[in-house]
């Protein structure tokens, strides 16, 4: 079994990218992809956390939220699940009402929710990016500073994504176990929502 840290820095924080309702995090929107030349552009945090997933599916997967150069959150991965499987009816009545439900999945095909409150850009480009993600990331092992996030200290800061890219540390590199044990020495262990989203969700 391999272990993995993905690490990626978000600008905003609404508890929308992540959703941290009923203390349950979900990564289901946002973080899909790009759309270069009218070009799909599979490179977001959701579709190659999925990708590894499936691939390696015994592995440890670790999520290293950064904003503002403070420590949002550090989770375990504890399921992936595409996103038809999640915004199905099935899939509604198994992880309950939460904030990032806006896509309905009909016969296989995710329509927007056109009728929820406007939290998430819309249009046809914002929602391909988001479908590009194809995965939905479930934790249920994790810890949400929300505005009490920890500032980072700086030799653990300079490792990590100065840009919105996505990095990763394989415990095969030195660098997973510095930054793994940096995060667990923060949180101490996982305990879920400790601190509201610095944003509001609503205009």
């Amino acid at each position: 079994m391999g272990k993995i840290i993905f690490s990626y820095r978000i600008a905003y924080d609404m508890g929308f990218a992540p959703c941290i309702d009923n203390n349950v995090f979900t990564l289901a929107c946002c973080k899909g992809g790009q759309i270069r030349n009218g070009k799909n552009i599979m490179t977001g945090l959701r579709y190659q956390v999925g990708q590894h997933h499936y691939k390696n599916p015994i592995d440890e997967i670790y999520l290293f939220g950064i904003h503002k150069n403070a420590m949002l959150y550090y989770a375990r991965i504890t399921d992936v699940i595409t996103m038809n499987e999640y915004f199905s009816t099935q899939g509604k009545s198994v992880y309950g009402d939460r904030t990032d439900q806006i896509y309905d999945a009909e016969a296989g095909i995710l329509k927007r929710n056109d009728l929820l409150p406007h939290i998430h850009p819309k249009g046809s480009g914002q929602n391909e990016q988001d479908r590009n993600g194809h995965y939905v990331l479930v934790s249920r092992q994790f810890t949400y500073f929300g505005k009490n996030a920890p500032a980072i200290d700086a030799e653990i800061l300079c490792r990590l994504p100065k840009n919105r890219e996505v990095k990763r540390y394989a415990d095969s590199c030195s660098e997973y176990e510095i930054i793994h044990s940096y995060a667990m020495g923060l949180i101490g262990s996982f305990q879920g929502v400790i601190g509201a989203p610095h944003d509001s969700l609503y205009d």
